[in-house]
């Protein structure tokens, strides 16, 4: 077990050592225009705002149309040159592609292309029985995959033209089984990365100017996150990054054209490294999510701990329409 853990963490400080500084990328060109789905909240919100401070035209697409409408203003205040917003609802798959649509009406082009937009149904899958359910599995599928795939098919002949770029929002929990309650979760990032890896594959194959950065995000600590793990003992210090970061390295994305966004960079490799290098993987990462004073594995404990975390999460509208399959979309 020692000398897994050593290799770990070797391999992290290196990555460390080697990461890029991100006061050493430079800006994006004043005036590109960016599409970002999901933007509404979160880090597709910070992510509008730090574009805006660099004089971005930016088409932002999420919902909530109330929300989307606050983002807008600050955007404009923070210095975007233009600001379009799109109510879309992400689990019609064929109308996905109308937010492409309506950026080239606005701009009539489009330079980087941002699949940000996610449902995050969370709760252990064997105790949650509206999860089980196929129209609940294909809704989720739906947001997080299928729609993706066409957005970035519509956007592919446009985004050739303008020499652009796509970035897609996958996760650290499509390549490693962090937690079981985020079973759904982790299933739609796993098929995020075998798609969008083989289409970088495939265009780098075909020679075309379109270059693909899948996005392996951690724990990002955003406003809604914190509020529903407020009483869980997580080393955020740690094993979380900031909403800034992330946003940053997003936004710089479009400039470096990476195969692959990893931040925060220690966390992530670290758990990498566990979980192809450490037989114990799932029984150490059981123990670690084990509530305090529970039982056993605390399986029962951890199911009345989620229950309670979707509840805090449907006062924030956070999610709202993937916790259950009778929610309203937002």
């Amino acid at each position: 077990m020692k000398k897994y853990v050593l290799s770990a963490v070797a391999v992290c400080l290196l990555s460390v050592l080697v990461y890029k500084n991100f006061s050493a990328i430079p800006d994006i060109p004043p005036g590109t225009v960016i599409l970002i789905c999901g933007a509404s909240s979160g880090i597709g919100e910070e992510l509008a705002y730090q574009a805006a401070e660099k004089g971005a035209n930016l088409v932002l697409a999420a919902r909530s149309e109330d929300k989307l409408l606050k983002v807008q203003e600050q955007a404009l205040k923070r210095g975007a040159r233009e600001v379009e917003i799109v109510r879309a609802d992400f689990s019609d798959v064929a109308g996905s592609g109308v937010v492409v649509e309506k950026t080239l009406e606005k701009f009539g082009k489009l330079d980087y292309l941002v699949l940000n937009h996610a449902g995050l149904p969370f709760g252990p899958f064997l105790a949650a029985e509206h999860m089980q359910e196929p129209v609940f599995i294909q809704k989720i599928m739906k947001v997080n995959f299928l729609s993706h795939i066409e957005i970035a098919l519509k956007a592919l002949p446009h985004l050739e033209e303008s020499l652009g770029h796509i970035y897609v929002t996958s996760s650290t929990f499509g390549e490693v089984p962090i937690n079981y309650a985020m079973s759904l979760y982790c299933s739609s990032k796993h098929a995020l990365n075998g798609f969008f890896y083989s289409l970088q594959q495939e265009l780098i194959a075909k020679q075309s100017p379109v270059s693909v950065t899948v996005g392996a995000l951690g724990l990002i600590w955003t406003p809604d996150i914190a509020s529903v793990f407020e009483n869980d003992p997580i080393p955020k210090d740690i094993i979380a990054g900031s909403i800034e970061g992330a946003a940053r390295g997003m936004l710089d994305s479009y400039t470096t054209r990476p195969k692959t966004l990893t931040y925060p960079v220690f966390a992530n490799v670290f758990m990498r490294m566990l979980w192809y290098f450490n037989p114990w993987f799932q029984e150490m990462t059981i123990a670690q999510n084990k509530p305090p004073g529970s039982h056993g594995n605390g399986y029962e404990a951890t199911v009345a701990g989620w229950k309670e975390k979707t509840e805090k999460a449907n006062k924030r509208r956070f999610m709202q329409g993937y916790q259950k399959s009778d929610q309203p979309s937002a």
